[in-house]
């Protein structure tokens, strides 16, 4: 998604289609927003009922802004004007859809910035573990891994400011500032008694939305894209041909947990793996404006060879798209679970500094299936209560290219559901409390900084290390004696708990990507997509001898495969 501050121009975020208008503040810009004012709670009425009789907006504006001065003129407590008038149009939103909302100055910049793939910082990945601000990783090439920062550290004050009373957000944005700008950072070090500094200057840093690209198999790579944005595409083609120099020929594509973004780069990704020409989504609303139709543009890179494409319930928007126009036209296997069923098309109305992302029409998959989901029950389509629930769904039903049945009614039905294993109650606790991680941080601080990533390399969770990572998490009381007895006598928690061990280990020295190579073992719907690549192949020998119109050999309706099958 393009955002012009300059003109205001109107653009669509989260799967959004791009267009341009004049959007600056004109009268009737102001007299949009203060009516915001007068329709939070009861008086809603007045913009989705008759219309008042008023001369003009420009009257509406300035009632508005009396209304607005009799506020802060006689409220018991003062107030902050913008506060006012943000709550306000959080209240008018809240009468139409889940996906409508207003950003304010801080929350539209973060979105600019993720649209745009970058940022300025220093280059750390962080979270709270045990309370503390605390650095995951540092991202390589970046100011804070030359500076020296290291997993486990904790970043205790900024500029002087402890982080003790900070939430996370407020650490983000003190970290970031201006290119070239200096940071100055107090760092608590495992093993060190007292903290030290560091300045480190800010630099721009990319924000990749492909997290993860490698070779899983011999001849099968893996690529997991975390988000749609501006460099998207760019990612994914560049992952593509590394890894085709390692012998690409199968892929599994993974976008769980991928929340959309702009609906370029869904047409884009969706045009490396379809025909040019093949109609990737269509989009209809009330105005004729909001109907069009976006077909594969027939870009210069694609790959060719059975696909597998992971997706899942947190899986919306522009992930929707793309798995969608896979499934429909027949390009691959679509495994996993069904998907968030967000298809509403948001125009993004930008005003100085804030945004309004405002829905304005729907997405459809080129069979006809429309991909939002019914929220007329806000709890339930929250809770994914009221999705399309596989074979028993009475939803309505579409067919692909070669006459597959796929299911309608909102969201992506796989093709082969596999639901995600649920971890043993210990486990999560151990997980949720970041037991593993600081135990990892604790083994480190006895290895020397030379021999850190040779330990890692050999390091694994023999039982003298289980022994004392049970002491460990007793200790902290993080899980006593009953639930460390009940992890050692499920074979299945033991075995998460020694790979969750590894992988941290691995994290927080070789990276990231080393850990992650590991998790995958223990990951059930990774592990079902390999074991559908050959339906994928029969897919792909269909699409490459005969063309999208016949009948692939793989699965011939959506299967559902529950836990444990």
């Amino acid at each position: 998604m393009d955002v012009n501050p300059k003109d205001g121009a109107i653009t669509l975020a989260d799967g959004g289609q791009s267009q341009r208008m004049n959007f600056t503040e004109s009268p009737r810009v102001l007299a949009a927003i203060a009516l915001v004012i007068l329709v939070s709670g009861a008086t809603a009425g007045l913009l989705f009922g008759a219309r008042p009789e008023v001369a003009n907006e420009e009257d509406v504006a300035l009632r508005s802004a009396r209304i607005v001065s009799h506020l802060l003129e006689w409220l018991p407590d003062e107030t902050d004007s913008a506060e006012i008038v943000y709550d306000g149009i959080g209240g008018m939103l809240q009468v139409l859809d889940p996906h409508s909302n207003f950003l304010d100055p801080r929350n539209f910049q973060r979105m600019r910035a993720k649209q745009e793939g970058s940022f300025f910082g220093v280059g750390i990945i962080i979270s709270t573990r045990n309370g503390q601000v605390t650095v995951i990783a540092p991202m390589a090439g970046t100011p804070a891994a030359s500076k020296g920062l290291r997993a486990g550290d904790v970043i205790h004050a900024i500029e002087g400011e402890l982080t003790e009373d900070l939430v996370l957000d407020d650490v983000v944005d003190r970290v970031r500032g201006p290119e070239g700008s200096e940071v100055h950072l107090s760092i608590q070090r495992p093993g060190m008694s007292e903290p030290f500094e560091v300045t480190i200057e800010r630099a721009r840093i990319p924000t990749n939305s492909v997290q993860f690209a490698f070779m899983i198999r011999p001849e099968v790579g893996y690529i997991r894209l975390t988000e749609f944005t501006n460099t998207s595409v760019e990612e994914v083609a560049e992952a593509i041909r590394a890894l085709e120099e390692q012998g690409l020929n199968s892929l599994v594509f993974d976008l769980r947990n991928n929340p959309g973004g702009g609906l370029e780069a869904a047409v884009g990704i969706s045009d490396l793996f379809v025909r040019r020409g093949q109609m990737i989504v269509s989009t209809r609303g009330r105005t004729r404006e909001s109907h069009s139709e976006f077909a594969a543009p027939g870009g210069p890179i694609s790959f060719d060879g059975p696909l597998v494409l992971l997706v899942n319930q947190g899986s919306a928007s522009a992930s929707e798209i793309v798995a969608g126009a896979v499934q429909d036209h027949d390009r691959g296997l679509v495994v996993g679970d069904i998907t968030w069923g967000k298809g509403l098309v948001q125009t993004v109305f930008s005003v100085r500094d804030t945004g309004l992302a405002l829905t304005t029409a729907r997405y459809y998959t080129s069979s006809g299936r429309c991909i939002q989901r019914d929220y007329g029950s806000f709890i339930d389509y929250v809770t994914h209560r009221n999705g399309v629930s596989g074979p028993d769904a009475t939803e309505e039903i579409f067919a692909t290219d070669a006459g597959r049945t796929v299911l309608g009614g909102g969201g992506i039905t796989p093709d082969v559901t596999i639901e995600g294993r649920e971890l043993s109650e210990p486990v999560v606790v151990l997980y949720g409390s970041s037991a593993f991680f600081r135990f990892a941080i604790e083994l480190l601080k006895d290895v020397e900084a030379d021999e850190k990533n040779d330990f890692a390399q050999a390091f694994q969770a023999s039982d003298i290390v289980m022994h004392r990572f049970w002491t460990f998490v007793q200790d902290a009381e993080i899980i006593d004696g009953t639930a460390v007895e009940t992890i050692k006598v499920d074979d299945l928690a033991l075995s998460d708990v020694r790979r969750a061990l590894r992988v941290e280990v691995l994290n927080s020295t070789l990276g990231l990507i080393e850990g992650y190579k590991v998790a995958v073992g223990g990951d059930d719907q990774i592990q079902a997509a390999l074991s559908h690549l050959p339906d994928a192949a029969d897919f792909w020998h269909a699409w490459e001898e005969n063309g999208s119109h016949s009948q692939p050999a793989g699965p011939s309706s959506s299967q559902r495969v529950r836990k444990g099958d």
